[in-house]
């Protein structure tokens, strides 16, 4: 029987729990690229990276025949939306854009005190490898990282 890992010592510069942390970054002493909001930070652009990473995490459980799908909290309960991209537009705005069941073009607006989303393993639209939008994403987040915080 292996040993489970064991949390870090200090305090969780973001206020992540072991296992969070674990499923965010693959182990519980990594740090995540962004590990305290970033100065002068506006509250999309850090929820936009956040939400990155965890998009970025949740694809590496996903089999060649899935990717990832977003449904909101306040859409009916069969609604996902094949997720293409994300981002924001500071302070306050993060846009989610996708593709509907019927493959037609979804964009969502909403203001970061009303995301609730839950990432889904969607079924692959297409014969081509599934999409995977992480790593898209999180060259977009060291992007908008300041300079001197990148990796």
């Amino acid at each position: 029987m292996t040993d489970a890992p064991k949390p870090p010592t200090s305090p969780d510069p973001l206020g992540l729990s072991s296992s969070v942390r674990v499923q965010i970054t693959g182990c519980p002493d990594t740090p995540a690229l962004v590990e305290a909001r970033p100065k002068n930070a506006s509250d999309a652009q850090w929820m936009f990276q956040r939400l990155a990473q965890a998009i970025v995490a949740f694809e590496k459980q996903l089999d060649a025949d899935h990717e990832v799908g977003f449904r909101l909290v306040s859409f009916t309960e069969g609604q996902v939306f094949h997720a293409l991209d994300i981002g924001f537009w500071a302070p306050d705005l993060i846009l989610f854009f996708g593709r509907g069941p019927d493959g037609a073009p979804m964009q969502l607006i909403q203001h970061v005190s009303q995301v609730s989303m839950l990432l889904v393993a969607a079924k692959k639209q297409t014969e081509e490898a599934p999409r995977r939008i992480g790593f898209d994403i999180m060259r977009k987040v060291e992007e908008t990282l300041p300079a001197g915080t990148k990796s």
